[in-house]
Formats: structure tokens, sequence, C-alpha cells
């Protein structure tokens, strides 16, 4: 009868054992697991590659490698294959991804609720727009923003793809496109009718363009499709005369002040890009679609509307686009 006491005891302080050490694992990989971490990870699993990870970090790429191999060292684990092509995640990776995910939300929303209690407008303000917008109508606006709020700076990214706001990607974006996110706010800033553009030179040959197969073209690149414009040159333009297509408005002003062939621009931009009207003959007006009209969104995220640095730079883009005339 004591054997088998002293048995069952004995049982009782291994199941106690292997319990604690069931839970042993579980402490030190919250204490060897954070934020930092799981950003490395999403960075990863969304950009594909170690460079595009540091993008979206803002750090480079040896860093983003480094930090891959402690987490990877930290946990034990392997989570992204490498290769020239870029990395992959794991099975364990993908599995992390939504967890890392709701944290990333979490901590959001905590900067959210942080944010909310600023009193004055100072800090950082991240904006991000189009590369055109950002030169024409963002750059040239920034000295009035700082000698009215002289405690605010702006980052401005220039770039052709959408920063994501709901990830905090930027603060505030100028957009084509409303976005449809439930919780974005978007504004109309400017409206105006597009028409076709061409270089001088081009216009004297062919006076009014009675054919859109009697001239060469320049499209936006396939990343930009969807746009308005791009959609009404693929719709009404034999794909053969497209000579040109890139994701640059820069680069398609440029080529068509070369007189490479026609764009579609802002009417109210062709002064300032140096290239004239191509009027429309009737008889193409009447086979064609309409041109587009296009606009300009505001974008904010609604939780961040009322942070006073945040609120300062949407009011002033606000009124900014009230009186907007392209330079000369």
């Amino acid at each position: 009868m004591q054997a088998r006491s002293s048995m069952a005891a004995k049982t009782d302080r291994d199941r106690k054992h292997a319990s604690a050490g069931s839970r042993e694992p579980s402490a030190a990989l919250t204490r060897r697991l954070n934020w930092d971490d799981l950003e490395v990870l999403l960075a990863l699993a969304r950009a594909g590659t170690l460079t595009g990870a540091g993008q979206r970090l803002g750090v480079n790429t040896t860093t983003v490698g480094r930090r891959l191999d402690g987490l990877e060292a930290a946990l034990g684990v392997h989570l992204f294959d490498r290769s020239p092509s870029g990395v992959a995640a794991t099975e364990l990776a993908r599995g992390l991804v939504p967890i890392a995910e709701a944290m990333e939300r979490s901590v959001a929303d905590a900067l959210r609720l942080v944010e909310g209690r600023e009193t004055e407008a100072e800090g950082l303000v991240r904006v991000s727009a189009p590369p055109g917008i950002a030169n024409w109508f963002i750059a040239p606006a920034i000295a009035r923003l700082r000698a009215r709020h002289p405690k605010l700076i702006v980052e401005l990214d220039a770039a052709v793809g959408y920063a994501d706001l709901t990830r905090r990607e930027a603060d505030i974006a100028l957009r084509s496109v409303r976005p449809r996110a439930g919780d974005l706010i978007a504004l109309r800033l400017i409206e105006a009718e597009s028409t076709i553009a061409a270089a001088p030179e081009l216009i004297r040959k062919i006076q009014k363009l009675e054919d859109t197969s009697a001239i060469d073209w320049i499209n936006w690149g396939p990343d930009l499709a969807s746009l308005p414009d791009a959609r009404w040159i693929a719709d009404n333009v034999d794909p053969t005369r497209v000579v040109l297509r890139t994701s640059s408005m820069d680069a398609q002003i440029q080529a068509a002040r070369a007189g490479l062939g026609a764009i579609i621009v802002g009417r109210p931009f062709l002064d300032w890009i140096e290239l004239d009207e191509l009027p429309l003959g009737p008889k193409l007006t009447k086979r064609v679609s309409a041109l587009p009209t296009g606009s300009l969104w505001l974008v904010g995220h609604k939780a961040l509307r009322g942070v006073p640095r945040i609120r300062a730079v949407w009011d002033f883009l606000v009124e900014e686009a009230a009186g907007f005339k392209p330079p000369r």
C-alpha cells in the first residue's frame, strides 16, 4: 500500500512538472517575440523580397536580412525560404501572418488613441501622392503650410502605387480613384475634363484628328490600366498604335513633347506641360466615347481626421485646391 502511494505521489509530481514544462516555452516565446519581429514577418510576406520589405519598413536590405536571421534564431524555426528571386513564406510563417495582422491593427488602434490626445499641430505628417500631383500641387505649397504651422514636418511619398492608409503607410493620400474602404474618408479636391494633347508640330501636321489610328499614342503602363484615361485609349485606339506604355506621367509628357505621339491629360495642365490640345474632328467625335473627367481625391483615416497635425494638413490642402492653378 505504501509503495503504491509513493508511486502515485511520484506520478503526480511528474505530471505537474510536465505541465509546468509545457508552459515554459510559451513564456519564453513571449519574451522572444514582439511587434518589431512580426512587422518584419509581415513585410516579407507581403513584399516577397528583402528589398521590397525594406522599402515598406524604411530600412535597407541588409537590415531586413539581419532582423529575419535574428527572429528565426530566437524562435528556433525556419520562416522563409530564400532564393535569387526573393523569399517564400513557409507554412509556419503563413500561419503567423493573420496573427501578425491582428497585432498590426491593435498597434494602429493604440496609436490612433494616443494621437487623438494631441492639442497642437506639430510633428510628422506623411502624405502619399502620384508623382505629378506631388510635383505640381503639393511640393510648391509646403512652404506656405510651414509658414502657417512651423512645427509641422511633411514626408512626401511621390509614388505610383497607393499607400495603404489602414496600415499606417501614410496619414493622408491623394488619389485619382475614390477608395471604398469603410474606415477611410474621401473628399473630391479637383475635377477636370481630360483632353488629347500633343506637340505643336504634330498638331500642325494633322490639324484635326479624324481617326485615332492616324497618329501614335502614349498610354499608362499595365499597373495603371484601370485609370479612366488608360481605359479610353484601350477602348478607342488600335493597340498597334500605342507605341509607349509607362507608369510615369513625366515620361509621357517628355515623349509627347518629342513628337512621339498623343497623350490624355487634364485640361488645366496643358500650359504647364508645354503641349497643345489636339482637336477632334466631327466624324471622330461621333464614333468615340466621350473623354473622361478626372478627379483628385483627398483621403484619410476616419479615426485620425481630428488629430491636430493631420487636420491642419488636410484643411490646408483643401484650401490650396480651391485656388489651384498649375505653375507656368
